[in-house]
């Protein structure tokens, strides 16, 4: 009766010695998952910053175009005006010439 005691205690303590190994093995599954998933995100994040690097040197790119677009419209303007007003001189000349 004296060993009962004992006994009651070295059970228990094989008891949750068995459940910290399991625990622990839990632990470290999760610990292997963890670093997988890190791994993932660190690709992810990679990824997702060449995608965004990207698309801001799309969108300078397009500014870069838009600007000289501008440009080449303005400068259009200028020369369609510039055209119209030798018209209206050359016409003022012809009439003056053909009097």
């Amino acid at each position: 009766m004296a060993d009962e005691p004992e006994n009651l205690v070295l059970v228990q303590l094989r008891e949750v010695r068995s459940e910290l190994q399991g625990i622990r093995t839990k632990l470290n599954e999760h610990d292997t998952r963890f670093d997988q998933l890190d791994k993932r995100f660190d690709d992810f994040h990679l990824l997702v910053n060449h995608a965004l690097g990207l698309g801001t040197a799309n969108q300078l790119k397009l500014r870069e175009l838009d600007a000289a677009q501008e440009q080449a419209k303005a400068r259009r303007q200028r020369m369609e005006e510039r055209h119209a007003e030798i018209e209206r001189r050359l016409g003022k000349v012809e009439e003056t010439s053909d009097s």
